[in-house]
């Protein structure tokens, strides 16, 4: 399979993110700061995330999962990863978003696109890159980078360990 690494352009044309509605609000954990995950965000895979944060599995700081909610409803998560295993192409500085999930009640509202400018307003700070990876059959994926300023600049794959892709790595093959 074909995985798409896009890298945010700060320069790049990208569309003004949409505004937060009223009844809407963004909720940011941070483990290397609140701790445990809070109620509503204590799925297995935020154990994990906390584990590894707490473990020193990441290269450098700035985990955190974003969620838009109405009241306790969740509409939008995705969640923002430092360098670590499973992508050696990242420096210590670089911030990966993925895991990128909108309910399908709240599809076609721009809440990905609002939680990325999010991500990139709560999280970047200088010297910061921010990567997108995607698998090269997914076209909203991509689209979802394009509109928020990423730009493809390599293409690759995902590789296996021990028979599974959960073990495996995004390699980078060739830029372009």
């Amino acid at each position: 399979m074909t995985v798409h690494f896009f890298r945010y352009d700060p320069d790049a044309a990208a569309d003004p993110p949409p505004t937060l509605p009223p009844e809407l609000h963004v909720r940011c954990w941070r483990p290397e700061y609140e701790g445990y995950p809070p109620a509503g965000s204590r799925g297995l895979s935020n154990h994990f995330w906390w584990a590894l944060a707490k473990s020193g599995g990441f290269k450098g700081s700035g985990f955190a999962e974003l969620r838009i909610e109405r009241g306790r409803q969740l509409l939008h998560r995705l969640v923002v990863t430092p360098a670590w295993y499973r992508f050696p192409f990242m420096g210590v500085s670089d911030l990966q978003i993925g895991n990128v999930w909108t309910s399908p009640a709240a599809r076609r509202r721009q809440l990905a696109r609002l939680a990325v400018a999010e991500a990139h307003r709560r999280l970047g700070r200088n010297g910061t890159r921010f990567w997108y990876v995607a698998d090269a059959d997914n076209l909203a994926s991509a689209a979802l980078a394009r509109s928020c300023g990423y730009r493809l600049v390599a293409t690759g794959r995902r590789t296996r360990r021990f028979g599974t892709q959960l073990l495996g790595q995004f390699v980078i093959d060739r830029y372009v």
